[in-house]
């Protein structure tokens, strides 16, 4: 493909070939990636012959022809008749945008739901292909961040994607972590919004779709400023700026959306922008007691779930008319809410005294469970035990 390219450089500087009108100022007449080949010029005859001539040397070179049946010619502005000969001289059929390149939607207006289609069908054939009904919440929880997450933020760094398409990406992730489908008709436990927070606050560290989209785009500005050598850069230079210093450049009204939205994050890095724009909450005292390095992921989950008071209890289910009434199902004596279940709950209470016995202390609940918190497994628990009855009951001391 270098000879390739080679043969091209050489023709369009021979031959009478007219760049693209936006390709012009580079000189800019091909662009390729693995056996993927773009190639740009102005809509004439003349022109598509130069490119015709340069991949009949290569062929008589290498043995290697263009696949007609694969190959597509794009136009915008050309006479109806001239486009008519490029197709006959040509023998290649007449393509319609958006197109797929490198993964993702190639199209000269603004990114459509429609074009993003694509996108929506994989993130749901990702899901259905996880076998999530024999996953816990931690284990989809690690699935989101490393999978999910991982997909559609390389569309995110590249496009600005319509705020239709972002609901349902929030909505398939958030759904997903809950039920394990991509569909999810009860009320979530906790608001995405809180999920996306940092763990000091609360959330599960998880980034907003909409916030992220945002500020990717200032990995583009930082492009601008310390990678000149950039194609994209340079295209950017010879169209947009023409000389001006970034700091003081001015955009004229004619801009495209795609350079209004990279405008928009003038300034920022992808991180700050996201720290910038997020919704910010209270910070809390519990989370290096949850998040940490020896407690199991499954029950990490599970106290988190406590913290936020997210768990469904019978007082919970009470106010959302399904259950009938919202008596302790552990000792009858009491409403089924986070503060009875592990504070004042008499079964709780006898887990406390037992667990107190086995570690041969004698200390008030509260003050046990935060002493059983820091210590690390030893020969003195066996790690079942730590991580079955201790890590659940983690969350006595984070409502005190």
């Amino acid at each position: 493909m270098e000879y390739l390219s080679g043969i091209l450089a050489y023709t369009t500087a021979t031959f009478p070939f007219k760049f693209h009108p936006l390709c012009s100022p580079l000189r800019l007449s091909h662009l390729m990636f693995a056996d993927d080949l773009l190639l740009f010029c102005k809509g004439d005859v003349k022109s598509i012959m130069v490119i015709l001539r340069s991949f009949s040397t290569f062929s008589h070179a290498s043995g290697l022809q263009m696949n007609p049946t694969k190959t597509n010619a794009f136009f915008n502005g050309v006479p109806n008749d001239i486009k008519h000969e490029i197709l006959q001289i040509s023998g290649v059929h007449e393509g319609l945008l958006p197109f797929r390149y490198l993964g993702v939607p190639i199209t000269c207006g603004r990114m459509s739901k429609m074009d993003c289609s694509i996108l929506v069908e994989k993130l749901i054939t990702h899901i259905r292909s996880f076998g999530s009904k024999k996953l816990s919440y931690s284990g989809r929880l690690v699935l989101v961040f490393s999978v999910l997450t991982a997909f559609y933020n390389y569309w995110m760094n590249i496009f600005v994607i319509p705020k239709g398409v972002l609901n349902k990406v929030n909505s398939f992730c958030r759904n997903y972590l809950w039920d394990g489908r991509p569909d999810f008709i009860r009320c979530p436990r906790v608001s995405w919004e809180k999920i996306c927070s940092h763990k000091s606050e609360g959330g599960l560290g998880l980034r907003d779709s909409h916030i992220w989209n945002i500020a990717a785009m200032g990995k583009l500005v930082w492009w601008i400023y310390y990678n000149p050598d950039r194609l994209w850069v340079k295209c950017v230079n010879q169209i947009y700026l023409k000389g001006q210093n970034w700091d003081d450049y001015q955009p004229g009204t004619d801009i495209s959306w795609g350079w209004k939205s990279v405008l928009d994050t003038k300034g920022y890095t992808i991180q700050s922008g996201y720290e910038i724009l997020r919704q910010k909450f209270q910070t809390v005292t519990w989370d290096t007691q949850i998040w940490n390095t020896w407690c199991i992921p499954k029950h990490q989950f599970i106290a988190w779930l406590v913290a936020r008071e997210a768990l469904l209890l019978k007082e919970r289910l009470l106010s959302l008319g399904i259950a009938v009434d919202a008596d302790c199902l552990l000792c009858g004596k009491g409403i089924e809410n986070h503060i009875h279940l592990f504070q004042t709950c008499e079964y709780a209470r006898k887990i406390y005294d037992e667990l107190g016995q086995l570690l041969n202390v004698a200390l008030p609940a509260t003050d046990l469970i935060m002493k059983l918190l820091k210590m690390r497994v030893s020969s003195r628990l066996q790690p079942n035990l730590v991580s079955r009855d201790v890590m659940w009951l983690s969350s006595v001391k984070l409502h005190l």
